[in-house]
């Protein structure tokens, strides 16, 4: 028995080495969980009814919202530059038209006519917008909801109902997962729903005489955003104007028919017009790089 106890340690050694590398194996060659990136949830959002001093309110909200439209603009002007470039094939052309409600079968006219819409939006106006449909990030949708800017749904259940719906009325606020969702889909409901074509008209100006995108500027097409029409346009640049969005206030941003120059007042988020995307709960899965909306 002693003669043989050296090859039986050796052999309980390699069996449990053996062992303990299988085991080992089946643990790498596990499927590993796909990283779930980082969303905004309600706990990690900025409590901005709870920051009394309005100085520090604002400038609060303002750097949150600023920092979800700079990253949907980079997303915009990276497809612009594909566009441009003709790097995007017919079968992603025909994705972008219905996205971007092009009627038209000619991929030369569908491009023509994405240069118009695919494109950015001035942080001034979505961050003066941002606030008087959200009451600064304080109104019930933007809480519970993180829509900031109004946007409508009409199936049941699709959103919250508010408080002050007509009798008969069925739209409800839509309900997005994250702020950033919000601002996407706010983007591109400026980007193509045809009560906003002046908008984008403004800004192809802009673009076509080389001039940086001004706020004021384009938000003179945005009369169809609310019931309040041309006074809605005042109360936004005079936002502006006020808060300094803007480098030079007394441009664009000059008041037209508001002679107060007091701050208008956001205490109720406005009503929008409809989106293309309203009648979904939540927004649709964002597209990895390179980008598609």
């Amino acid at each position: 028995m002693s003669r043989h106890l050296p090859l039986l340690l050796v052999l309980v050694f390699c069996l449990s080495f053996i062992g303990l590398h299988s085991q080992f194996s089946r643990s790498l060659l596990k499927e590993t969980p796909p990283r779930v990136p980082e969303q905004i949830t309600a706990s990690a959002k900025p409590d901005f009814a709870a920051i009394k001093q309005v100085r520090k309110r604002k400038k609060a909200f303002f750097e949150f919202i600023h920092e979800q439209v700079d990253v949907r603009n980079q997303e915009i002007l990276a497809l612009r530059a594909r566009i441009q470039a003709n790097e995007v094939d017919d079968d992603e052309l025909m994705v972008l038209a219905k996205r971007y409600r092009i009627k038209s079968d000619d991929p030369a006219t569908i491009r023509q006519r994405l240069l118009i819409k695919v494109d950015a939006l001035p942080p001034s106006l979505v961050l003066a917008q941002g606030a008087m449909e959200s009451a600064w990030g304080t109104s019930r949708f933007a809480v519970e909801g993180n829509n900031y800017f109004g946007q409508w749904c009409f199936r049941p259940g699709c959103g919250l109902v508010p408080e002050s719906r007509p009798e008969g009325k069925k739209h409800e606020v839509r309900l997005f997962q994250t702020p950033q969702a919000s601002v996407n889909s706010y983007m591109r409901n400026l980007n193509s729903h045809p009560a906003y074509r002046d908008l984008r008209a403004a800004r192809a100006q802009l673009r076509a005489e080389n001039k940086r995108l001004n706020g004021c500027y384009l938000a003179q097409g945005l009369e169809h955003y609310s019931e309040e029409g041309f006074r809605y346009v005042e109360s936004l640049k005079q936002l502006i104007r006020v808060n300094k969005l803007e480098p030079n206030p007394n441009d664009h941003c000059a008041a037209v028919m508001l002679a107060e120059e007091e701050e208008p007042k956001v205490d109720q988020p406005q009503e929008l017009a409809v989106d293309e995307t309203q009648s979904q709960a939540t927004p649709l899965p964002e597209q990895s790089a390179p980008p598609s909306s």
